[in-house]
């Protein structure tokens, strides 16, 4: 009989006869035939997982739909079919027959397809701050396969070859288990997908969550307790194991227990994620008094006034501009005079992320005020900056494309100070530094009547 891959799909669905059955069994003994049956199997498990939900359901279609993929038109509009009780025990004895057996081949000692297959690269170590990892030593840029990896403490970023990037705060183990599915077994994480990964997975002992293009972070506690938190867009939510599927969006969170009966909606509250949420979304690293922002709709450019603190917003990414638009710096160094006349062009059709520092004291201060708070910090971000924009000119002129979507951009004066004397040893003139590398800018801001604002657009592909 012809082992065909309808008819593995149907093995795999519980569907075959006895005859069927004892023919891929059969052809299961041939080692060669091993590798094949792995796969078709994680297909077959993907496939199942995605149809119920019907937002993605339509791209996994599409993702399925060459040659080498398997035929779906025989599920039309109906539910995948789950095994049902016709099952004889010559069916059973034959699907543990063939869990044995995939088991010893597949990732028994020694095995070559076991090592090929844990360290095939699914995602790279990006970045990791005082990072311990029990199970092994890992340096930025370390391939991660399939397989659970544990970090007892420190942070770290592992970014997917579909675009995902996810950050683990330890204590975490987490569990990759295929190009879009994974499994936080306890721990912290917060993930930000694009468009490209969109359906991306994360499994917990109380719930799966399944993104919908977005950013959100994922708590587990040592006894499976599981909080979900959406800082952008929205996420499907079930309980593990069911098919219920409950909508979370942006500025809410929701909490269950494992083997729990309900998926509790819960304050919207972020102070867990501080660690990780920084890391996700580029920022490696603030000093001195400079604060990354909490994520949610809430937390956004304009509904903020700090006297201590430059806050560090995160605008936008993936941003693809379709024309040409203009900064203020484009060059390492350090300025405290920024012409505005000066024009540097970014040139459209490449991919870029923006972000926005603020200085913007509580009330009001005259401009010869000699109370005026003065704050100095640091931020260095993942990716190069390719230029900034420090007018209150050119700041308007880009709100549309790189602003926050729901930030309050006010129209009175922006930007950093206007030039002032250079007889003056402290002027109070704004000081900023671009690093050589392009990754770290330092600020020496004092601002009074109006709010200091720069705009970092970064570039994402490089």
């Amino acid at each position: 009989m012809d082992v065909s891959d309808e008819l593995l799909d149907r093995f795999l669905d519980g569907d075959t006869s006895n005859e069927e059955s004892e023919a891929v069994l059969h052809w299961l003994e041939a080692d060669q035939n091993m590798r094949r049956f792995a796969e078709r199997s994680e297909i077959h498990a993907d496939l199942r997982r995605s149809l119920h939900r019907r937002n993605v359901q339509q791209e996994a279609l599409a993702v399925c739909s060459d040659d080498a993929s398997p035929d779906l038109s025989e599920y039309g509009d109906k539910p995948i079919r789950r095994h049902d009780g016709r099952r004889t025990f010559a069916f059973v004895a034959a699907t543990l027959a063939t869990a044995a057996l995939l088991a010893s081949v597949l990732f028994g000692p020694g095995n070559s397809f076991d090592r090929s297959n844990s360290t095939a690269s699914i995602a790279t170590v990006a970045y990791q701050s005082n990072a311990g990892w029990s199970d092994q030593q890992r340096s930025v840029g370390d391939p991660i396969g399939r397989g659970i990896v544990q970090l007892d403490v420190g942070i770290a970023r592992l970014d997917f070859a579909n675009g995902a990037s996810v950050t683990l705060q330890g204590s975490a183990r987490f569990e990759v288990l295929s190009n879009n599915r994974t499994r936080l077994h306890h721990g912290i994480l917060t993930a930000q997908i694009p468009e490209a990964a969109i359906g991306f997975e994360v499994q917990t002992p109380a719930m799966d969550v399944v993104d919908l293009g977005t950013a959100f972070g994922v708590s587990v506690g040592t006894d499976g307790e599981t909080g979900v938190c959406v800082f952008e867009g929205e996420v499907e939510v079930n309980l593990a194991g069911r098919d219920a599927v409950q909508l979370v969006r942006e500025g809410n969170a929701v909490r269950s227990r494992p083997s729990g009966s309900v998926i509790k909606s819960v304050a919207y509250e972020t102070n867990r994620y501080e660690g990780a949420w920084p890391v996700t979304s580029g920022v490696l690293q603030a000093t001195g008094l400079m604060k990354f922002v909490s994520p949610g709709p809430e937390f956004v450019p304009g509904r903020f006034e700090d006297n201590e603190r430059i806050l560090v917003f995160l605008e936008r990414s993936g941003v693809v501009p379709q024309t040409e638009f203009f900064v203020d710096l484009v060059d390492p160094g350090q300025y405290q005079r920024i012409h505005r006349s000066e024009q540097h062009a970014i040139a459209a059709g490449g991919r870029i992320r923006s972000y926005l520092l603020q200085l913007d004291p509580v009330g009001r201060l005259e401009r010869n005020a000699i109370n005026k708070p003065r704050v100095i910090g640091q931020v260095t971000f993942d990716r190069p900056v390719i230029g900034l924009i420090a007018s209150s000119k050119k700041l308007s002129a880009t709100d549309d494309l790189l602003g926050h979507p729901g930030g309050d951009y006010v129209k009175t004066r922006r930007g950093i100070e206007p030039p002032r004397a250079d007889n003056a040893s402290d002027s109070g003139r704004d000081v900023v530094i671009l690093s050589v590398d392009r990754r770290t800018l330092s600020l020496d801001l004092s601002a009074g009547t109006a709010v200091d604002q720069i705009r970092v657009v970064v570039d994402e592909l490089n």
